[in-house]
């Protein structure tokens, strides 16, 4: 996968997990710190 694609396929994951109706606000966050550490940015 090319680094573009990746950064739009990863672009649309944080999005859907960011403006969603579904998921309570603790499950958002938990999803954001992982996405991040899976990027290798340690909070």
């Amino acid at each position: 996968m090319k680094p573009t694609e990746l950064s739009t396929s990863w672009q649309a994951f944080y999005d859907s997990a960011r403006h969603n109706e579904v998921l309570d606000e603790r499950t958002t966050l938990m999803l954001h710190l992982a996405s991040a550490m899976a990027l290798g940015c340690y909070p």
